[in-house]
């Protein structure tokens, strides 16, 4: 079974920096078939890595866009998927987020969704949500909610070693 934790939307910005959106649009969950054609990288992260969350063994991270050059923020949009590295891609846990912008998510502007993957590259949505509903748990793990771990990150919640806002 696959997981997923992602949401976004499309928003104005002004001056390049997502800090700014005034709009937001929703994502769905077809907004990610495909993403393992978009830009990746092994999945690491100092604060992050070995936590048992988002899968044990390697992890791949996928995303949809790079931010502009300087950005603080990701821009509405962005989209990234993190993914368990079975042989067998129906297995693999997929993690993912989502930016929509706005005020969604008591302004943090990104959803979380829970998905499957399917052997084609293209997703199931199980849940979507700004955590996980009450009766589900995330990978398997009674660990709380998305935003609790992701809040601690000082990269506009992202923590992969690879999507650091100063890289690009």
């Amino acid at each position: 079974m696959g997981v997923l934790a992602c949401g976004s939307g499309g928003g104005e910005t002004s001056g390049g920096d997502a800090a700014t959106v005034t709009a937001s649009q929703p994502i769905f969950a077809s907004d990610f078939n495909g993403f393992c054609t978009w830009s990746s990288a092994p999945a690491t992260a100092a604060n992050d890595a070995s936590d048992g969350v988002h899968g044990l063994g390697p992890l791949q991270v996928y995303w949809n866009q790079p931010p502009p050059h300087g950005a603080h923020a990701f821009p509405v949009g962005t989209l990234i998927v993190k993914e368990s590295q079975e042989i067998d891609v129906t297995q693999r846990t997929v993690f993912a987020m989502g930016k929509t912008g706005g005020g969604y998510n008591h302004g943090t502007g990104w959803e979380w969704f829970s998905l499957v993957h399917n052997a084609d590259c293209t997703v199931t949505l199980l849940w979507s949500a700004p955590q996980p509903p009450a009766n589900e748990t995330y990978a398997g793990l009674p660990v709380g909610d998305c935003n609790g771990c992701h809040a601690t990150a000082d990269n506009d919640m992202v923590w992969d070693t690879a999507l650091q806002l100063a890289n690009f």
